[in-house]
């Protein structure tokens, strides 16, 4: 009877604490899997808007991309796991570009010139802004540590966020964008 009594709390234990509320029908968690931390999910938190200048000069605004998803990733060119991970966003851009998905990557406090041979040497073809004072970056979005990842669903919602580098190329990040493409 006390074993019986056991694994009942045990059951109850596991499917109100431990057992992951992200889930989809089939029992899987895509934020858990690409790594990053869903935000919002009792209460909206809207993306701070901003207006940075892009590598051609243009002033650019995060309220141009009304109605599309946004992979808003704060990085500078001195760090190592920011530069390993662009790769994979260049991957992720090329995939979902043309699906409502816009891929920015915000350089913070260095110098346009310095920026912008190191993206034409790598050819990534993403939107890079530059955060010449660090303001949007540190300020607006507290990123302190590079790189920062925010996710921004198509209603101008913050929906996620990542710190430090991931494989935006992989599996697992390909269905969570996929999941924040579906949603109007």
């Amino acid at each position: 009877m006390l074993a019986h009594r056991l694994f009942a709390i045990f059951l109850i234990f596991y499917i109100l604490i431990a057992y992951p509320l992200n889930v989809d029908a089939a029992g899987q968690d895509y934020w858990a899997d690409a790594g990053v931390v869903r935000i919002g999910d009792k209460k909206p938190v809207s993306a701070p808007d901003f207006t940075l200048s892009a590598l051609d000069g243009k002033k650019v605004s995060l309220k141009d991309f009304k109605g599309k998803a946004v992979f808003l990733n704060f990085w500078a060119t001195w760090c190592p796991p920011c530069t390993i991970e662009m790769p994979s966003m260049e991957a992720l851009h090329k995939r979902f570009k043309d699906k409502g998905l816009v891929v920015i990557a915000v350089n913070s406090e260095e110098g346009e010139k310095k920026v912008s041979k190191f993206i034409k040497k790598k050819g990534y073809t993403f939107l890079v802004l530059l955060d010449s004072d660090g303001s949007v970056s540190s300020d607006s979005y507290r990123a302190i540590g590079f790189p920062t990842t925010y996710l921004i669903d198509r209603q101008g919602m913050v929906v996620g966020k990542a710190e430090g580098a991931r494989e935006w190329d992989s599996k697992e990040s390909f269905r969570l964008i996929e999941e924040i493409l579906k949603k109007p």
